[in-house]
């Protein structure tokens, strides 16, 4: 497992930006060394906390808290900057599929690289499955 000096994951209890944490993820998240994410990704619908765009509203979400600490940090979504010199913020909400890898580099030093090719990903709920036919 990734050491609580770099990040800790968050209780199911807690909320962020309007949604319960088990809402986004299983308890059996785990965050290995190597940035491994194993465990159970839930499709989240009406997630207008994390973003003004429709587009980003729904799909898979993995929050984390950032131990590590710093003034600023930038985001890499295989290997692509989407946030730069940000302002530190140690709660974090990525929306993520399975071929995605996202960098962490706080101060410019890179803290963590996140994969999430052997998380499982549950489908869409088969209502809304049925609905898109």
């Amino acid at each position: 497992m990734i050491g609580s000096d770099t990040l800790t994951l968050f209780p199911g209890s807690q909320t962020l930006l309007g949604k319960q944490v088990s809402d986004m993820v299983g308890n059996d998240l785990k965050v290995y060394q190597s940035g491994e994410v194993v465990g159970t990704f839930h499709y989240v619908t009406g997630f207008t906390g994390f973003s003004s765009e429709p587009e980003e509203q729904a799909g898979y979400y993995f929050p984390f808290h950032l131990t590590k600490s710093g003034t600023k940090m930038t985001f890499k979504k295989n290997g692509t900057p989407t946030k730069q010199d940000i302002v530190f913020d140690p709660d974090i909400i990525f929306r993520v599929s399975r071929n995605d890898t996202f960098e962490v580099i706080v101060d410019d030093s890179s803290v963590v690289t996140f994969n999430f090719k052997q998380a499982s990903f549950e489908t869409q709920t088969k209502s809304k499955s049925r609905a898109r036919k």
